[in-house]
């Protein structure tokens, strides 16, 4: 079954919202019409029934003239089209009456007149003498003295209310001819704005399908006015630029692995084959074995570290959440340290405080604090310093790391935390290094929702911020999100 468009959607809704709408509007016309004729036909029944009472037609002695037609006809100086008109006495008995008005076919309702007698008030009625299509609408007038304010007789004017309802009928037909007419052309009308208004999604949804791996430079001409379709390609666009630089950023890395790992390999080769190209004594082949098994190592922690990163990536790496002391920590990796630093003719300091635990992996904060450290002394001259600070903060716990290495570009520092990305490639190949380390560093401190900053001065040295939340911050934090 072929899915229904969004055009035809709108159009159907836009449809059915102007319906309702005219439904409503033909329904309190038709009310409005029909209360506005019925009080026209009671206003001009009272105005007549008003006018026969002050005239001789009602006066004493003469209440029953018995040429009360030719009377009537004076009065109005035309005789009235489509009006009856009858005069009663108190007890309801007919006095006067039109010739037009046949006796007894149009009973009295005697109850009603000494109810009009007794209140002196105006009472109007609907009668069906002739049938339900056909009914008459009365005013029970009440004729009261001039004197005494008493109510000496009842005049009753009625007209058929058949015109009423013919107006009705009619007025009806016009909205069953009227009603299907404008819905259809609310329809066209509707289909045509609709496909007005989605033409820039067509426009969009036709440039993105043109868009593939080898043209994400190509975007989306976003409207002048800021409206919906305009926020739409522009946020199509933004996700076309972040697509673009992760596959810049995946090309670059594949690039980058393959040239790392093709160094150790190289080497290897080149070492292997040197060792087989005659008879070499066996220290020889154990100094070649010893490089080659090096290499191995260097290409072992290079997919070991590449591993990490995917799966940090992928969400498969699981941490572990337990509260961490951080002093205790750095005092055990001091330790180590020291003896590394001392190999290198380097002085390490420390000045550690007593700060609040954190929470989080104790192996990955350990790994964190050694990357930055091996960091630290790979760009560390001979006699150079290193000095390694824990202090507690307003946000939390500060670690820092501060060198008086070679110093980082200022246009090299938001990209030290790239993969496979080193300021100084040879020195990082003396020691072993692949640039991996300071990516692992980077995710572990977004993983405990912490921030690294750096500061460097090239040729006076570095220094790395690490500020984690303590533990109680995080149970905060925690019991607000729920």
């Amino acid at each position: 079954m072929r899915p229904v468009s969004i055009r035809a959607k709108l159009t159907a809704w836009y449809v059915f919202v102007f319906g309702a709408v005219l439904a409503c509007f033909c329904i309190s016309i038709y009310v409005m019409m029909e209360r506005k004729l019925s009080h026209s036909v009671d206003r001009r029944l009272q105005t007549m029934a008003e006018l026969i009472s002050k005239t001789e037609l009602c006066a004493v002695p003469h209440f029953l003239p018995p040429d009360f037609e030719r009377r009537l006809n004076r009065i109005f100086g035309t005789r009235p089209v489509g009006k009856f008109v009858r005069v009663l006495d108190l007890s309801g008995e007919i006095g006067s009456r039109t010739d037009n008005l046949e006796e007894n076919k149009i009973p009295v309702n005697k109850d009603l007149i000494r109810e009009v007698v007794a209140k002196g008030e105006i009472v109007f009625e609907t009668q069906y003498p002739l049938g339900p299509d056909m009914p008459i609408r009365f005013i029970n007038f009440p004729v009261k003295s001039f004197k005494s304010n008493k109510v000496r007789g009842v005049v009753q004017v009625g007209t058929s209310l058949e015109f009423v309802r013919e107006s009705m009928r009619n007025l009806v037909v016009i909205f069953f001819v009227l009603v299907p007419s404008l819905l259809f052309v609310a329809a066209v009308v509707g289909f045509f704005l609709a496909g007005k208004a989605l033409k820039p999604i067509r426009d969009i949804a036709r440039t993105t399908r043109h868009i593939t791996v080898n043209n994400l430079e190509e975007r989306i001409t976003v409207p002048v006015a800021r409206d919906d379709v305009g926020q739409l390609a522009a946020t199509i666009n933004g996700m076309l630029d972040r697509l673009s630089l992760s596959f810049q950023k995946i090309t670059q890395f594949t690039a980058d692995a393959s040239h790392e790992l093709r160094t150790p390999l190289t080497i290897m080769r080149g070492e292997l084959e040197i060792a087989l190209r005659g008879e070499r004594s066996s220290e020889d082949y154990l100094e070649t074995l010893g490089s080659s098994l090096e290499e191995v190592e260097r290409m072992s922690k290079i997919v070991n570290d590449l591993l990490l990163l995917s799966k940090s990536d992928m969400g498969h790496e699981i941490l572990q959440h337990d509260p961490v002391d951080l002093r205790i920590l750095l005092t055990n990796i001091l330790s180590h340290f020291k003896i590394l630093a001392d190999k290198h003719q380097i002085q390490l300091s420390s000045a550690l405080e007593e700060v609040e635990t954190v929470f989080g992996d104790h192996l990955r904060l350990r790994q964190l604090m050694v990357n930055l450290l091996t960091n630290a002394i790979r760009y560390t001259s001979v006699g150079g310093k290193i000095n390694l600070t824990l202090r507690g903060v307003e946000s939390g716990v500060e670690i820092a790391v501060a060198d008086t290495g070679i110093g980082i570009p200022v246009e090299d520092i938001p990209r030290i935390f790239d993969r496979f990305y080193r300021t100084d490639k040879a020195r990082s190949r003396q020691y072993g290094g692949s640039g991996l380390g300071l990516s692992i560093v980077k995710w572990i401190v977004n993983a405990h929702h912490g921030t690294i900053r750096v500061d460097s001065v090239v040729g006076e040295g570095s220094v790395f911020r690490v500020m984690l939340p303590t533990e109680k911050k995080m149970r905060r934090e925690k019991l607000r999100k729920k």
